[in-house]
């Protein structure tokens, strides 16, 4: 994310504070094998968190990246404007009712781990997915809103449990069908707000909860003091 030429990850708190737990992180920059470290005390973090990952949060942290890490992640990246973002969602607030949705991240269970103790490294395949889907509800809570995405686990590619996909993006897009029966999609995509929660398994059902724009947009900008 850039905010005024500075640059930043936008994630849930809970992962943030998992993370922590390593030396280092690492980014995935390229669909080819490669390793991109960053040290964890070499960034600083705004959190919103009540310090365990529940329902209802708040659970998100921004955390600003070094000029040195910025300029190697946009040799393969591009950061997304989020005060522009911002300016677009006042303009054209979202249709919830008739506007289909898309959690993206990286799944656990689709993620291959394959450590080499003597070598001391670990091998890592990682899966980026987008999950499309339709906002089933929305809440409001101590002043954050919030937008659950189902998903039915009986659908081919849908996993059984979402493990690894909070700190993602939730995207609002505009697909259509034509008579012929195919999908197009228009090229745009619209940030709404952070994936951290996933409900229990019910008739093999379960719902993504994310952070809507409500709460980045105000509640989080507000408190992070953010131009």
């Amino acid at each position: 994310m850039e905010i005024e030429g500075k640059h930043y990850i936008l994630t849930a708190a809970h992962v943030w504070h998992k993370a922590r737990e390593s030396e280092k992180i690492g980014l995935v920059l390229t669909d080819y094998q490669s390793s991109f470290m960053v040290l964890r005390d070499a960034i600083p973090c705004q959190e919103l968190w009540n310090g365990k990952v529940s329902e209802w949060g708040p659970d998100i942290a921004l955390l600003r990246l070094a000029p040195f890490d910025v300029a190697t992640i946009k040799a393969h990246k591009s950061f997304l404007n989020l005060a522009q973002q911002k300016e677009v969602l006042a303009a054209c607030p979202p249709v919830i009712e008739k506007g289909l949705w898309a959690v993206t991240g990286m799944v656990g269970r689709f993620t291959e781990v394959q450590p080499n103790p003597e070598a001391g490294t670990v091998k890592c395949h990682i899966y980026g997915e987008a999950f499309i889907s339709a906002v089933q509800r929305t809440h409001e809570h101590n002043g954050y809103d919030y937008f659950d995405l189902g998903a039915n686990l009986q659908l081919p590619g849908v996993p059984s449990s979402f493990v690894g996909v909070s700190g993602g993006g939730l995207w609002q897009i505009n697909l259509s069908m034509a008579k012929s029966g195919t999908i197009s999609w228009d090229g745009k995509r619209y940030f709404r707000g952070v994936a951290f929660w996933e409900s229990k398994e019910s008739d093999a059902h379960l719902i993504i909860r994310c952070h809507g724009p409500k709460s980045i947009f105000e509640k989080a900008w507000e408190s992070w003091g953010l131009p």
